[in-house]
C-alpha cells in the first residue's frame, strides 16, 4: 500500500526537513569554498562533516588518489591532510552532517518500504509505501495519487522551461 501526503508546516517533520535543508545549504557552501581552495575539479561529494568523500574526476584521482582509501575511490583516509582540514573546517563553522527525516521511523514501518520527501514552493510533499498497514502520522494530510503526480509533473515542466 502506498499513500501520498502534504505535510503540515506546524509538524515536527516539516521543521526537521527545514533544518536538513539549512544544514545542506551550509555544508554545500563550505564545500564549494574548500574545493576551490584545494584544487578539486569535481563538484560532486557526499555531505559529511566527519569525513571527506568526493566523486573524483580523472584529474582528481591523479592529484589526490594516493589519499583515497583503497576500497573506496574518492573517500579520503581520515589521516589524510585534506580530510583533517575538511573536518577542522566543519568544526570551526559548527557544521553538522545533514540528516533528512526518515519516514520509515515516523510511520513505524518495518520490513520493505519506500518513501519520498521533497519540497516544492514551500509545500512539503511525502509518500510512503509498505507491505504492512500503517496509520497516517500527525501533520500528514493524505492526497490522491493523481494530485501528487500532477504536482510533480507540473514542477518538472517548469524546470525544463528554466533550463
Amino acid at each position: 500500500m502506498e499513500k501520498y501526503y502534504i505535510v503540515a508546516p506546524d509538524s515536527a517533520v516539516y521543521e526537521s526537513y527545514l533544518g536538513y535543508r539549512e544544514a545542506s545549504e551550509k555544508i554545500n557552501s563550505a564545500f564549494k569554498d574548500f574545493a576551490k581552495g584545494h584544487g578539486f575539479e569535481t563538484r560532486e561529494y557526499y555531505q559529511s562533516a566527519e569525513s571527506l568523500h568526493i566523486c573524483p574526476t580523472e584529474s582528481d584521482t591523479c592529484e589526490f588518489g594516493k589519499y583515497f582509501k583503497k576500497d573506496s575511490p574518492g573517500l579520503f583516509k581520515k589521516s589524510a591532510p585534506l580530510a583533517k582540514a575538511w573536518a577542522e573546517k566543519c568544526r570551526t563553522l559548527e557544521l553538522k552532517t545533514p540528516r533528512r527525516p526518515i519516514l520509515g521511523f515516523i510511520f513505524g514501518g518495518y520490513g520493505r518500504s519506500s518513501s519520498r520527501l521533497f519540497m516544492i514552493n514551500d509545500v512539503l510533499y511525502a509518500s510512503f509505501g509498505a507491505d504492512n498497514d500503517f496509520d497516517d502520522p500527525v501533520g500528514f494530510k493524505e492526497i490522491k495519487a493523481s494530485e501528487f503526480f500532477k504536482i510533480v509533473e507540473e514542477y518538472e515542466e517548469t524546470l525544463k522551461k528554466v533550463n
